[in-house]
Formats: C-alpha cells, sequence, structure tokens
C-alpha cells in the first residue's frame, strides 16, 4: 500500500514540476516593452533645412562717373622747420637782373603754421628786376589740375609788384612761366594760382599737354619790379601746394 502511495505521489511532483517550467517558458512573469501594433507605421524623419548665405550680388555700373565729395590737396613746401631746399640760385645772385640776396626760414609772418620762406630783396627801380627763389625736385603732379602758393609783402611796400609761379619741365628742362604776373597788395597774402589741365592758358608760350605735370623737375616763384617800385625789404611766400577741386 506504501509503495502505490510513493508511485503516486512521484507522479504528481512531476506534473507539478512540468507546469511550472511550461509558464516559465511562456513569459509568464516577464516584463516585457509594448511593441508596436504590426499595423502602426513609424514616423518619418524631420529633414533640417540649413540656411545658406545669400549670393553676393554685383553692383550695375553707375551711369555717373565718381565724383570726390571733398577737395583733394597736397602741400608741397610749408617751411615749418627749413626752406626745405627752396634757395636763390646761383645763376640768380651773378645775373644783375636778379635782386634776391638770400631766403631761410622765418616766423616774421605766416599763412599757416609757425613758418614761412623769408626772401630778402632789393629792387632799384627804372629798369626791370625780378627776386627769384626756386626748388629742384622731380614731382609728378598727374593727379592734381592746380599749383598754388601764398605771398606776403609787408604794408609799407609800395604797388606794383607782381609774382608768378614758374616750371621747369620735361627731359629738355623747359622753363613755363605763367602767362599773366600777379599783383601783390602790401600789407595782406596774395594767393596766386595756375591751372595745370590740358590746354591751360595759364603758361606763356606753352601748349598744355597731359605729360606737362607729370614731369616736373623744378618750381620756382619770381617777384618782379617792372621799372617800379623801389623797395628793398623782405618778401615772404608760404603753402606751395597742389589741389585737384
Amino acid at each position: 500500500m506504501s509503495s502505490k502511495r510513493n508511485i503516486l505521489g512521484g507522479v504528481v511532483f512531476i506534473i507539478l514540476t512540468l507546469a511550472v517550467f511550461t509558464l516559465l517558458d511562456s513569459g509568464c512573469g516577464r516584463s516585457e516593452k509594448p511593441q508596436p501594433a504590426a499595423s502602426e507605421k513609424p514616423a518619418a524623419a524631420v529633414k533640417v533645412e540649413i540656411p545658406t548665405a545669400p549670393a553676393a550680388v554685383t553692383p550695375a555700373p553707375s551711369a555717373k562717373p565718381y565724383i570726390p565729395t571733398e577737395k583733394k590737396e597736397r602741400v608741397l613746401y610749408s617751411f615749418e622747420k627749413n626752406t626745405d631746399g627752396w634757395e636763390v640760385p646761383d645763376w640768380a645772385l651773378e645775373d644783375q637782373s636778379y635782386v634776391a640776396k638770400n631766403a631761410s626760414a622765418s616766423q616774421d609772418v605766416t599763412k599757416d603754421g609757425t613758418s614761412s620762406l623769408k626772401v630778402d630783396a632789393a629792387f632799384p627801380g627804372k629798369v626791370w628786376t625780378a627776386a627769384l627763389v626756386e626748388v629742384m625736385e622731380y614731382l609728378d603732379l598727374t593727379p592734381y589740375s592746380e599749383i598754388s602758393c601764398d605771398i606776403y609783402i609787408p604794408k609799407e611796400t609800395p604797388n606794383g609788384l607782381k609774382a608768378k609761379i614758374i616750371l621747369t619741365v620735361g627731359e629738355n628742362w623747359k622753363f613755363t612761366e605763367m602767362a599773366r604776373g600777379i599783383q601783390l597788395m602790401p600789407g595782406e597774402w596774395t594767393h596766386l594760382k595756375a591751372n595745370l589741365l590740358a590746354g591751360s592758358d595759364d603758361w606763356k608760350a606753352t601748349a598744355v599737354d597731359d605729360s606737362f605735370r607729370a614731369d616736373v623737375r623744378k618750381v620756382a616763384i619770381r617777384i618782379e619790379s617792372n621799372r617800379s617800385p623801389v623797395y628793398s625789404g623782405p618778401i615772404y611766400i608760404d603753402n606751395v601746394k597742389v589741389a585737384n577741386p
């Protein structure tokens, strides 16, 4: 009787063991992430657009030429520290018609800054005489359309002195003076100005072309007394410059 019970107990044990293994294999008690239904489609990927810089725009050509809004000028000689190379040339010192004695930087009177070029001269009257000072320097004045300077004579100077700017130009060293002398006003600064452009009539016996201002070898200033007045004393020069107004 006891052997039957033992056999029956063993059978029950085997049945229970098989049942437990079956439950474990079917996933009972296992935690799983939910899976999408077979009919559901995954969401489409979002495409990110990266903005690009706009293409450079080439401006259309202007119908009008560019015109600077400000005047362009260049001061060539201001005589602030010394004579800037200006002097009475040796040939003028040896010629009786030229009466400038010497040239020096001076603070007696100025148009701009603190110094000017002082020229001591002695005009005897009765004959044509002149005081001339110059500087020798190679200059290309192509960007500019005019050259100018300022001249002062003391207020006690008699009326009658005139002045000209003179350029020596080109490989032939052509001596070219202004066509007309400018009257100097005693006690005032007088402004001398001459046009450098092709066709200018500011220069004596010279057909001015585009090459005229491209090869300047000397710049000179000449003060003249045509028989009168008689004057012995200083003449002041300042602010020799070129401009393109």
